[in-house]
């Protein structure tokens, strides 16, 4: 996969919100991923950067960008299960 360039200013606006996550759910992650998105967040600490808070717009960011795919999988899995492919 390529990967996308973005600008240090674009990073920031996109992904370093302070964002106060009321609902909290669990959600395992290797120790290594765990120790480089502390890391980043640490470079980020004057945006009030946390794990969690990089992590839920990280995962948001996804699912917004390849929310198309997601939603054309579903649609072949619910055609497959009715039989109308």
């Amino acid at each position: 996969m390529k990967t996308k360039h973005i600008s240090r200013e674009k990073y920031i606006e996109t992904f370093c919100r302070d964002k106060r996550i009321r609902e909290r759910q669990v959600l395992y992650v290797s120790a290594e991923t765990h120790n480089r998105i502390r890391r980043v967040a640490h470079l980020f600490e004057q945006h009030h950067v946390t794990v969690a808070s990089l992590i839920d717009t990280i995962l948001i960011h996804h699912l917004e960008t390849y929310g198309q795919i997601f939603e054309e999988l579903n649609n072949e899995q619910v055609a497959d299960f009715l039989g109308k492919v």
